[in-house]
């Protein structure tokens, strides 16, 4: 589960972040023109949800001893 934390973080940063063409999924690319906000909610999603499975992978850890 935490590989799967790291790679959201990686994500959710790079929508959080400002990207332009030539990089993937750019705001062009995705017919948002100069949109920012649905970038930004799904990367403060996907930042939430790696926090979660983070922790969750923690408890995990420490309940199995």
């Amino acid at each position: 589960m935490k590989i799967l934390a790291v790679v959201l973080v990686i994500a959710g940063l790079y929508l959080l972040l400002d990207h332009v063409p030539p990089f993937p999924l750019n705001h062009e690319d995705i017919g948002l023109g100069k949109t920012h906000v649905a970038h930004a909610v799904v990367g403060a999603v996907a930042l939430i949800g790696a926090a979660v499975l983070w922790r969750r992978s923690a408890r995990q850890t420490a309940a199995r001893g």
